[in-house]
């Protein structure tokens, strides 16, 4: 009998984004957290939602590959990738690239923002690519 095929999404893992300021002394509520996806360069909205007064987004259901697939030995696709981005007045807009999430896990993102400078009001933004930071 074949083997069945697995399908590339079948897996659910969750995202939950927590927000903080100050060196992560100042949870931020109200700030707006939105997850997307890439494929094939279209960008898709999966969730907004804002924080809590905790700072924490509520639990974000997202479709992965499933866990069995880690089981095979050179298989790099055990995991989604989504894209965050955090907005909040006064502050720069964060960007998290490429946040792994796992099939049956829930992800923990922790986002730091950095106010602007008096004189700025908006449009600045920094980005963190998760795929090339070292563990």
């Amino acid at each position: 009998m074949p083997n069945a095929k697995i399908s590339q999404n079948s897996g659910t893992g969750y995202l939950k984004v927590m927000v903080t300021a100050a060196d992560n002394a100042l949870p931020i509520e109200g700030a707006t957290v939105t997850v997307t996806t890439v494929t094939g360069g279209n960008t898709t909205l999966l969730n907004k939602q804002s924080t809590n007064r905790s700072g924490e987004t509520e639990r974000i259901e997202l479709p992965t590959p499933p866990k069995e697939l880690s089981l095979t030995p050179g298989n790099s696709n055990t995991y989604a990738k989504y894209n965050i981005r955090v907005d909040f007045p006064g502050y720069y807009t964060v960007e998290n690239i490429d946040v792994p999430v796992f099939d049956g896990q829930v992800s923990m993102q922790p986002t730091q923002m950095i106010p602007l400078p008096l004189n700025e009001q908006s449009g600045k933004k920094v980005t963190v690519y998760e795929d090339q930071i070292e563990l």
